[in-house]
């Protein structure tokens, strides 16, 4: 049989009502609040006492608990703060999946909800008991008090005691509206395990739990010298705090079965013997003749009995006899005792009062809509839980000192005019000056705020145009401002055509800014460039007014048709050609019975084969790349017999173009008759160009013959006789400024050739025929017997791959992977590795300096040999991973005059079917040749033909386009 009652507020059963009449006005009302555990969440298991089996609990409910025979009534509160609530609230969060899961603000519901029930105990209870499931007082419970005073007064204080006239008892109550300061205790469940259970140590371990609550509910105005102005009230010379170390409270099941398994397993087996059993047998009652245990001594008679008092109702008893004695007040506080109101009320009274401020605090604050007079209470209704979140308003603080450090920091630093990339430097610099203030959850919105807030003030009149160089170099004018001619602030050191002066070129904007208007502008600069020989390129010439730009599809079709003036189109393989071989030997063979006579217009599809637009065939020979030729059809014997010669070598051609072989070759070219080559017309050659629609980038191999370019990328120049050029002293800085120490000096190359007069007719066909044959059968016998014929001709040619970096420094290259360092790097064969492979478009300048600046290949140095021979130049530069393979633009590939100095001049910047090329950001030692290469083998020779002029260029492509065999 239960010995108390339970039952939940507001049904009091009659027979407990009754009973609680008798007591009159000595009834003490006793809150129990705090932590629990279990499934009920009983805080009352410590006092004996547990609610019904099918109590269930929920947030707000109030149990009710009277001993019969004692003077207390205990009201347990049951609220967020025990386990089984809290689970209740995760489970009601985790039923709205569209509703992310907010720890912060789940906290701070839960703390408001708690905040409520512990305001109604402090103001219908007497004595309020906090009970704590840890071993040690939690500093937390302190932001609980300072909430719980901020509330009763800046809310409570506002509305309570104008709403509480009409009840009965808040006439003695007066302006405090509660019936006392009310003592607070505090129960802790479980006692540290390691600590010794005696006497001297549970005391101790008390005192010393007592004296840390006091001082910090001191240090924080929760505890006062004045009980008025108190949010609770500690006793004086009395205790407030109990351990339960002798009742194991909610134990654990598990440990519990560990142990009791541990104990079967290690209990001594003692078997008695079987004459025991029959003595045992014997006893008249069991234990019989068994000695009594040692009598405990005084201290343990003490201990004994301590642990029978030290129980929490004898505790909490204490505390229920001051108020009823009158002495409550007297001894309230650590401090001298100052008289403060208390109130003890017959339980009719009590009920009354218990149910208004229920209504008010508890029921009333689940409808924050609830239509009242007062605005002070309607305040508190709708604004309660926001007042209580400090820490929103804490972390809101935070980030509003944090922004407005961070703005401070961005415009503080932030020029008058900068770009994307300096205002998202400035704005994570102002991040982190804003990270220095700002915190908590609302950090997030805080910096939205602070990104909006930069990008408004950078778009407000100081963002930069940010139009793109072709060097990837954004613009820095205001971008509000119109200006016509867009600048980076980068500055370029380049030379002229000619190369003998540098000067300082803006970053250009534009195809024609970077490879012709600045080179025409220094040409006005330089005293060379206007006097040196320029070979002109075909360009664009409208003839009408509105002309415009060729629109290209997404992949830029082969046009090279013969209808056209183009030869087939080739298959390109990572930017090199192979030679189509069939189709010229026949052209060739066909030729070979005819008189030497000036090409006629059924020779133009042989012409566009050798013209610029088509790629360039393999090497010749193991160590020689190039092309030897004489004058008109005579020649293009030879031709087929070096072709047919070359094919098996070029197997052990690599695909860049470099021969595996390092042996000389001797070239046979047959001359034709002068009489014959002055009989026939001048040569012409005629295609179709347009002159409405031009070509908006540079000429590339598959480019339509169509369409030409509004101005000339590359330059030809030949800047004097062959002579300026010492290879003992190199270039000159008075001839070619710029160049560093060692790397100024060209690579010699010397080739061996034949000439020979071409036989009659007939004789040429049979013995081109018969030759033909003895080709195939003994490929190697053929060479020796020309050269038992005609004289033997050495070139001596000098050729310098000069690249330059952006900050003028200028070096030539002996190898694609090799700076020139000087004579000593000059060998006989350095200038095939040159000529014989691909070079690359860019190499790291090795000036020193800490940023590694890329060197472009710009211009191409030839020394031409005073000789019967033209030098031919046909550069091809490969792209983008092939994509593009970049040519001068010419028909036919210029010829260089003899014993000049030549000097072609590379593009600045690529841009193919309206696609800028880009330069790397950086060198690939692993792939050199990414960023693009010069193809090898864009030498030839052929006969010097005095009818040619390089200022003409339409009188050379209407020269013989065939008398020359690329190899």
């Amino acid at each position: 049989m239960k010995d108390y009652f339970t039952w939940t507020y507001p049904d009091i059963p009659e027979n407990v009502a009754q009973e609680l009449r008798q007591l009159n006005t000595s009834l003490v009302v006793v809150g129990i609040v705090g932590r629990s555990k279990c499934d009920q969440a009983n805080k009352m298991q410590a006092f004996g006492m547990e609610p019904p089996m099918e109590h269930s609990a929920r947030d707000g409910q109030v149990q009710c608990y009277y001993k019969p025979g004692t003077s207390s009534l205990l009201l347990h509160f049951e609220t967020t703060y025990d386990e089984a609530i809290l689970g209740q609230m995760i489970d009601a969060c985790m039923e709205e999946p569209e509703t992310p899961f907010d720890f912060d603000s789940f906290y701070e519901g839960m703390r408001c909800r708690f905040v409520r029930m512990m305001l109604l105990a402090l103001h219908v209870c007497h004595i309020v008991v906090y009970v704590e499931t840890g071993q040690t007082f939690d500093p937390t419970l302190v932001t609980v008090f300072q909430l719980l005073k901020f509330a009763r007064e800046q809310h409570l204080m506002q509305f309570l005691p104008q709403m509480l006239r009409d009840v009965m008892p808040a006439a003695r109550m007066g302006e405090k509206a509660r019936l006392c300061a009310p003592r607070i205790l505090f129960l802790f469940e479980n006692f540290p395990r390691d600590e010794a259970k005696t006497r001297e140590c549970v005391s101790a371990y008390e005192f010393q739990t007592e004296d840390c609550i006091y001082e910090l509910l001191r240090h924080h105005n929760i505890v006062t010298n004045s009980s008025s102005s108190s949010l609770v009230a500690l006793p004086n010379n009395k205790q407030f705090v109990f351990f339960n170390a002798h009742e194991q409270l909610h134990p654990d099941k598990l440990l519990k079965a560990i142990e009791c398994l541990n104990v079967a397993m290690y209990k001594p087996d003692v078997k008695e013997e079987e004459e025991d059993l029959e003595i045992l047998e014997l006893a008249p009652f069991e234990g019989f003749v068994k000695p009594f245990g040692v009598p405990p001594d005084e201290k343990e008679l003490e201990q004994q009995q301590y642990q029978k008092d030290h129980t929490v109702w004898h505790f909490l008893q204490r505390h229920v006899q001051d108020a009823l004695s009158g002495c409550y007040d007297e001894g309230s506080f650590k401090q001298p005792p100052q008289p403060g109101q208390f109130h003890l009320l017959n339980v009719q009274e009590w009920h009354d009062w218990m149910a208004t401020l229920h209504k008010l605090l508890v029921e009333n604050a689940r409808n924050p809509n609830l239509e009242t007079s007062n605005d002070e209470y309607r305040l508190f209704l709708q604004s309660f839980d926001e007042s209580l979140n400090y820490e929103k308003k804490f972390w809101a603080h935070l980030c509003e000192l944090g922004l407005k450090k961070g703005i401070s920091a961005y415009k503080s630093a932030a020029p008058a005019n900068y770009g994307s990339s300096t205002h998202q430097q400035l704005l994570a610099e102002a991040t982190v000056a804003f990270e220095e203030e700002g915190r908590g959850p609302q950090a997030k919105a805080a910096l939205a705020k602070l990104a909006a807030v930069c990008q408004k003030h950078w778009q407000d009149g100081r963002q930069q145009c940010e139009q793109p160089s072709l060097r990837s170099h954004p613009c820095n004018l205001p971008k509000n401002v119109p200006h016509e001619k867009h600048s980076s602030g980068v500055i370029h050191i380049s030379s002229c055509n000619c190369g003998r002066t540098q000067g300082r070129r803006e970053d250009p904007f534009s195809l024609r800014q970077a490879n012709y208007e600045f080179y025409e502008h220094m040409a006005q600069m330089c005293n060379l460039c206007v006097k040196v020989k320029q070979y002109q390129f075909p360009v664009f010439e409208p003839s009408v007014s509105d002309y415009r730009a060729a629109a290209f599809e997404a992949a830029f079709p082969l046009l090279h048709t013969q209808g056209k003036g183009g030869g087939p189109p080739q298959d390109e393989d990572d930017g090199e050609e192979e030679d189509e071989e069939e189709p010229e030997e026949e052209d060739l063979e066909e030729e070979e019975g005819q008189e030497p006579q000036p090409p006629a217009e059924e020779e133009q599809p042989n012409s566009a084969n050798n013209g610029c637009s088509q790629p360039l065939s393999p090497t010749f020979g193991s160590d020689l790349n190039m092309s030897i030729a004489g004058f008109g059809a005579s020649l293009n014997a030879s031709q087929a017999s070096s072709e047919q010669l070359t094919n098996s070598e070029q197997n052990a051609t690599t695909s860049s173009g470099t021969s595996s072989g390092d042996t000389d070759n001797e070239l046979v070219v047959q001359i034709q008759e002068k009489d014959k080559k002055e009989a026939g017309p001048p040569d012409t050659f005629s295609t179709s160009t347009s002159t409405t629609e031009y070509l908006p980038g540079l000429v590339h191999t598959v480019s339509d013959f169509g369409l030409l370019p509004l101005f000339p990328s590359w330059s030809l120049a030949c800047v004097g006789p062959s002579s300026i050029y010492s290879h003992n002293t190199g270039l000159q800085e008075h001839f070619q400024s710029g160049f560093l120490s060692g790397a100024n000096f060209l690579l010699p190359w010397d080739v061996q050739l034949r000439l020979v007069h071409a036989p009659k007719q007939q004789q040429q066909q049979q013995h081109h025929h018969s030759h033909h044959q003895q080709q195939q059968q003994h490929p190697g016998k053929k060479q020796q017997r020309w050269k038992k014929q005609g004289d033997r001709l050495s070139l001596k040619i000098f050729v310098g791959m000069e690249y330059e970096c952006s900050r003028g420094h200028r070096f030539m290259m002996c190898a694609p992977d090799r700076v020139l360092r000087g004579g000593a790097d000059i060998e006989r064969d350095t200038c095939s590795k040159v000529v014989h492979n691909n070079m690359p478009l860019y190499y790291p300048c090795p000036c020193r300096s800490q940023n590694n600046y890329l060197a472009q290949l710009m211009r191409i140095h030839v020394v031409t040999p005073k000789a019967p021979v033209n030098i031919i130049v046909d550069p091809r530069v490969c792209v983008a991973k092939g994509k593009y393979t970049f040519t001068l633009g010419s028909i036919i590939p210029p010829r260089l005059s003899q014993s000049a100095y030549w000097i072609v001049r590379l593009p600045f910047v690529y841009q193919g079917d309206d696609v800028l090329i880009a330069p790397p950001d950086k060198f690939e030692p692993d792939d050199p040749m990414a960023g693009g290469y010069l193809l090898a083998g864009m030498f030839g020779v052929a006969e010097t033909d005095p009818s040619l002029d390089l200022n003409e260029p339409g009188r050379m492509a209407g020269s013989a386009a065939g008398n020359f065999t690329r190899i």
